[in-house]
């Protein structure tokens, strides 16, 4: 039973050192997605308007046309840094590989040790 205990102590101590490394591994995704958000609220619109207003103005476009080209790019550019920043922020579930290998190792060990032994009977039998 002490070899049990120590086996779950281990179990989660290495659970915790995971949870460390995730963390740590998080920072910068998180950051990415924070100021992707923070560009978007604060300049991308201003951006956008200027972009309609160039097509108004170099190709003659209605104003309705540009905004909704504008727009169009607004969202296109939004997409793909949220894909890069849920693509980083999926990638750090691996870090617990190690700590669901090693529970599965030790599960299996925990399940032989508290099998009871097989009855001297079928040992017999298996031994003929």
């Amino acid at each position: 039973m002490d070899d049990i205990m120590s086996l779950a102590e281990l179990e989660f101590q290495l659970f915790k050192i995971d949870c460390r490394e995730g963390r740590k591994q998080m920072l910068i995704p998180v950051a990415m997605l924070l100021v992707a958000g923070t560009v978007a609220v604060g300049t991308v619109p201003i951006a956008l308007i200027l972009i309609a207003e160039l097509l108004v103005q170099s190709a003659g476009l209605s104003r309705a046309v540009a905004l909704s080209i504008a727009v169009l790019i607004g969202l296109i550019v939004t997409m793909g840094i949220g894909v890069v920043g849920w693509s980083y922020i999926r990638g750090v579930a691996r870090v617990f590989e190690r700590s669901r290998e090693e529970l599965n190792r030790n599960m299996a060990w925990i399940k032989r040790t508290l099998k009871p032994p097989a009855p001297i009977e079928s040992r017999q039998s298996q031994n003929r």
